[in-house]
């Protein structure tokens, strides 16, 4: 083979796809063509994890890469200390180059700073600063350094907040991540013609923020859909540019080979919620710091509830992310860890996927209180009382819950993950109260409706081989473009396997 293009587009789904391809013509004729079209995502569903997992052919349990966004964390503190160490080297393009390939890598994420490729490597701070309610301000570098000025990349970058702006900026906010979707795009297409390679890769990340704070506005079956706005199109509109993007490629290579693919889906996010904190409470795991506690929970439930009704949600959050004590305290609040005596408690929630609603999470059990003859025994009676969990209407509550070994064995495993990971059944998110129902509702649906579905992109065009696996892991990409370049994958000891 000659040139291959790779198209990475943070949490494009296949379902919106498929739903409004009509309106997507280049992604149509590509679903058309394609071999493939579903792909499955990794444990957690999530952006960092996922993509470290397609660039190196690793689960995350062998490559340690694994951040979810914190709300309250403001200044990134947790980002700013995870290392791409054990990544770096040892990504796809990486094994092209020391085969002396050339490769154009484009704004991969977290893959910061850019490091010495054959070809050029443009990164993208994973970091950045905040300017206003709508924007950031983040830090563009190249290797090698004289790609800047050849290609009039700017070294800052005016990008799109991820927070929620608040309805009364949202206009302007939509505006602006068009106009950086169409300024990364333009940067992508100068590298795209103007530098020599065998592989090009470009990732973008707009659509996956877009669809985290505007899905119910866009699902009418989300249960807060308002009907119709003026932002009842948005997101619909960020799919047609990227079809544009995606169209402008294949025009503009016609005989290159092209995989497009997607980290993850997108789907609303559950406004449900099981309180696994207040089950393991029922269940004599977690110990309260005082009798008082339960007057203090339902205070707390009185403040989120009072704030989801009245959409200042974004305003509570930036208000306790002003500085690292009001940070702690509000984070605490929310999550009611404040609520919980650590010190007597054998087990609790971790917040390792997050602590808003997501379908994803894990039980961390205290070492410090359970004895290396008492582990296997509660975790494994853990993992059978959670599986024994029924909704309201008696289904089952656990699509399924494991140890973490058994989830992904990987070298970082204890490192990363909790001792217990679950997933939870359709439409049912974690919930983090405390001596209230087993079931409760979502506080932060209007400001964070959009939520990441398992269910990925992959799509093929011009590649001359036969493919094998039709749904496959996203693992698996890493080695399938090293097979497309006659590369010895399984030398590579990934975990992942060709499709082809």
């Amino acid at each position: 083979m000659t040139k291959a293009i790779v198209l990475g587009i943070d949490s494009l789904d296949p379902y919106v796809l498929s739903e409004y391809k009509a309106a997507l013509p280049n992604f149509a004729r590509l679903m058309h063509e394609s071999p493939t079209f579903f792909s499955k995502s990794v444990f957690p569903v999530d952006t960092i994890p996922a993509w470290a997992s397609i660039n190196t052919g690793l689960t995350p349990g062998n490559h340690g890469l694994l951040y979810v966004y914190d709300v309250f964390d403001s200044t990134m503190g947790d980002l700013q200390k995870l290392s791409i160490d054990s990544v770096k080297g040892w990504t796809f393009w990486d094994y092209l180059s020391r085969e002396r390939y050339r490769c154009v890598i484009v704004f991969p994420q977290l893959m910061y700073p850019p490091w010495d490729v054959n070809g050029a490597m443009v990164g993208i701070s994973p970091l950045e600063r905040r300017l206003d309610w709508v924007s950031t301000e983040i830090t563009i570098d190249a290797y090698p350094e004289h790609a800047m000025a050849k290609h009039d990349i700017p070294h800052t970058l005016r990008s799109l907040w991820g927070g929620f702006p608040g309805i009364k900026h949202l206009g302007e906010w939509i505006t602006l991540g068009k106009a950086v979707l169409e300024t990364e795009k333009t940067i992508a297409m100068s590298l795209s013609q103007n530098e020599s390679w065998d592989l090009f890769f470009v990732y973008f990340n707009l659509l996956d923020v877009i669809q985290h704070r505007l899905w119910r506005f866009f699902d009418e079956q989300d249960p807060t859909y308002p009907g119709i706005t003026p932002f009842k199109g948005t997101i619909l509109d960020y799919y047609k540019i990227i079809d544009g993007f995606v169209g402008d490629f294949i025009e503009s290579y016609p005989d290159a080979s092209v995989i497009v693919l997607s980290d993850h889906g997108h789907h609303s996010r559950p406004a449900r919620t099981v309180n696994i904190n207040e089950f393991l409470r029922r269940a004599g795991y977690i110990r309260a710091k005082g009798n008082w506690m339960a007057a203090l929970s339902k205070v707390r439930k009185s403040i989120l509830e009072v704030s989801n009704r009245l959409n200042i949600e974004h305003f509570l959050i930036r208000l306790v992310a002003i500085n690292e004590r009001l940070t702690k305290a509000g984070k605490s609040v929310y999550s009611s860890a404040g609520l919980i005596d650590k010190t007597k408690s054998r087990a609790s929630l971790s917040n390792f996927a997050g602590i808003k609603s997501y379908p994803q999470g894990g039980i961390e059990i205290n070492r410090d209180l359970v004895s290396e003859d008492e582990y296997e025994e509660i975790r494994n009676a853990l993992i059978a009382s959670l599986s024994k969990l029924r909704s309201p209407d008696h289904e089952p509550l656990m699509e399924c819950v494991k140890s973490r070994e058994d989830v992904d064995p990987g070298r970082f495993c204890k490192r990363i993950y909790p001792d217990i990971l679950f997933w939870l059944a359709d439409g049912y998110g974690v919930g983090w109260e405390l001596y209230s129902s087993l079931y409760g509702n979502a506080y932060d649906h209007n400001v964070a409706s959009g939520g990441h579905n398992k269910d990925a992109v992959l799509l093929l065009r011009n590649i001359d081989q036969e493919v094998k696996d039709k749904v496959p892991s996203i693992v698996n990409v890493a080695p399938s473009i090293l097979d497309l370049f006659d590369i010895d994958w399984k030398e590579k000891r990934l975990d992942g396997k060709s499709i082809f």
